[in-house]
């Protein structure tokens, strides 16, 4: 397969999406700075949800795992979705009210068919009296085990600078992993990094490593861990510096990996950039490209890739480039993991927080996929605040 070719417009720019898809996307744009100013774009359009179906929806089917309250904690993010033993597994952070929290926890819940949910309990506890608080960053299984990991910190330090972090630091912090045989009991792994972080379960190459991308003191990595010990410290392989000015202090990183073994990681860009960025390997992630900014627009979330039973590729996320906008979830199609040939809209039904929290924004976020045979899951939070799970039958995309 070629190198992904830059953009003609640019020539800096790595161009992944194919002409009508980059249209689509640039006339949802339009069409939103219109609306929000006051510009009328026809006499019975009212809105963004009015007749003009720039990108289509895809029948989803919502199956609510978890509703947040000032009670049972109004903060619910991070979603981690894997099937382990037969039942599907579904992991997220659950706070009282605001994001990072001192007592923010790892809660679970299970479902026999992806439809009907337990009641979800929190598995990792935080401990409020020292201050401690967890991001949920993975979930991963095999046949024999279920590992589920944090990032642990402590002595929150109030940031003062604008941003999608409310700390500005912390006295300690810690990357543990939790290990089950049974998804009932936990054996802790508790130390296998410092200032070490990811936002996406690791997931098995095509040479049997299991791998994610991350992030260590600020830098964009790729972590890798051999599959018969996933709950020890990571491998860890410096991406390089960005020629393109992205920043990825947070490591939300997604892939997949084609036919010819080459690896696609993307990267959220925290520079505001309004596009994923993209590293790729040749060498089952031993060595990377520099993160390069490509056509692929994100409104600075996490997005989620991975590949169709069927053999094409797909990539969810809030696919335009409005800042910190969430309101729309969509999902793209490749036939070859190298141009997204088709776009659809998951979910954009009106949505707005109950319960205001630190860094709560309104929407649907933080997509994690399962495929499982001819149906795809989607994990999403509503809100920073709401936790559900969509089943999308692929023959639908």
């Amino acid at each position: 397969m070629k190198m992904p070719e830059p953009d003609v417009r640019t020539q800096k720019m790595i161009s992944v999406l194919t002409p009508e898809v980059r249209g689509q996307t640039d006339r949802l744009r339009m069409r939103w700075a219109l609306w929000e100013g006051a510009c009328l774009l026809g006499y019975d359009d009212h809105g963004p949800w009015g007749h003009w179906d720039l990108i289509p929806h895809v029948p989803i089917q919502r199956s609510r795992i978890y509703t947040g309250t000032p009670d049972t904690g109004s903060y619910n993010h991070h979603s981690q979705l894997t099937k382990f033993q037969g039942k599907y597994c579904f992991a997220f952070s659950n706070g009282i009210v605001d994001e990072e929290e001192a007592g923010q926890c790892t809660m679970l819940s299970t479902s026999e068919d992806g439809i009907h949910w337990s009641e979800a309990q929190c598995i990792i506890p935080a401990d409020v009296d020292a201050g401690m608080w967890r991001n949920t960053i993975g979930l991963y299984s095999d046949d024999s085990q279920l590992v589920a990991w944090t990032d642990t910190k402590w002595d929150k330090v109030r940031s003062t600078e604008p941003g999608m972090s409310s700390t500005g630091g912390a006295t300690k912090s810690s990357l543990d992993a939790y290990l089950s045989t049974d998804g009932e009991n936990w054996e802790p792994h508790e130390g296998v990094g410092e200032k070490l972080c990811f936002f996406e379960a690791p997931r098995l190459t095509q040479a049997g490593t299991v791998l994610t991308g991350g992030t260590a003191e600020g830098g964009a990595v790729a972590l890798r861990w051999d599959a018969d010990a996933p709950a020890s410290a990571p491998e860890i392989l410096p991406l390089g510096r960005s020629e393109s000015g992205g920043t990825f202090p947070y490591g939300e990183a997604t892939w997949y990996q084609t036919d010819d073994g080459r690896i696609w990681m993307y990267w959220r860009d925290e520079a505001a950039s309004l596009r994923l960025y993209l590293s790729l390997s040749e060498d089952d992630g031993e060595t990377w490209t520099p993160p390069m900014v490509t056509d692929f627009p994100d409104s600075m979330s996490r997005v989620y890739a991975g590949r169709l039973s069927d053999g094409r590729f797909y990539l969810i996320g809030n696919a335009y480039p409005k800042l910190l906008d969430r309101m729309h979830l969509m999902i793209a199609i490749s036939e070859d993991g190298a141009k997204f040939s088709n776009i659809y809209t998951l979910l954009d039904d009106p949505t707005a927080q109950r319960v205001r929290g630190t860094l709560k924004l309104h929407g649907y976020q933080y997509p994690c996929g399962l495929v499982d045979g001819d149906k795809l899951l989607i994990g999403y939070s509503i809100n920073k605040e709401d936790i559900e799970c969509g089943t999308v039958n692929i023959s639908d995309l």
